[in-house]
């Protein structure tokens, strides 16, 4: 089933049904924009509580089955309890020793692919039904897997898997570590002079990509400075806050 789901053959399933659900979304926005005034009502929090706890299990499972996929192996996963909240969490380090950027690049995707996946299953689901329980489930999936993936997970910026992606793709290790070592190298050395400060760029290729992703997390860390300094553990915490918010 792995190999299957992640291979041409599920590559082309996923864009029809994504690019499918993306043309009967535009199609029913006018309702699918009224029903989001009512994402935070009080009798909406539970099933946007279900939602949650339901899509992030998949998302975890997106990545292990991806991990194993490539030949990597996954001995920790299981639940932990944020905000009074079960939230999954899976042990995919051995990624990391992937001769392939893409395959560790796709692993730190999975989670997203699998999220956008469901929220397309969930749209077909929303639009053929009623006001009901099923249509008010089926609009929350759709809700936290869209706006979560978009807004969190996919951004470069912050410390989630677009970050490791990003990371995986250019092949620079410790991104954001080696980013602020850059700046601290320019700092020393163009503005008091110091000669003798380390440089984590080990060529121009790293130099540019280093100081870009310097300016543009620090410019966002100025907009955002709570997430700035998230770490592995409190990255989910940060997370769970402003979904909670």
């Amino acid at each position: 089933v792995a190999r299957l789901a992640f291979s041409w053959v599920g590559l082309a399933v996923w864009l029809a049904v994504v690019v499918s659900a993306l043309k009967l979304v535009v199609d029913h926005f006018p309702e699918l924009r009224t029903q989001s005034q009512g994402i935070l009502a009080p009798g909406n929090l539970f099933w946007l509580y279900v939602a949650l706890v339901v899509i992030k299990t998949l998302h975890e499972f997106g990545h292990s089955i991806a991990c194993r996929r490539f030949g990597g192996e996954v001995h920790t996963m299981g639940v932990m309890f944020l905000l009074f909240t079960p939230i999954p969490y899976m042990d995919a380090t051995s990624s990391w020793a992937f001769k392939s950027r893409w395959h560790r690049a796709l692993v730190g995707a999975a989670g997203m692919i699998v999220e956008v996946f469901v929220a397309a299953i969930a749209a077909f689901v929303w639009a053929k039904t009623g006001q009901g329980l099923v249509n008010s489930i089926a609009y929350n999936m759709m809700f936290i897997a869209s706006v979560s993936t978009v807004l969190f997970n996919a951004n470069p910026l912050l410390r989630f898997d677009g970050y490791y992606i990003l990371s995986d793709l250019l092949d620079i290790p410790n991104l954001h570590q080696r980013s602020l070592s850059l700046l601290r190298h320019v700092w020393e050395s163009r503005v008091f002079g110091v000669k003798d400060t380390f440089n984590p760029a080990r060529n121009a290729r790293e130099t540019f990509w280093l100081g870009a992703f310097s300016v543009a997390s620090n410019i966002y860390r100025v907009r955002w400075p709570a997430t700035s300094t998230a770490s592995l553990s409190s990255r989910r915490f940060s997370y769970l806050s402003r979904i909670a918010s």
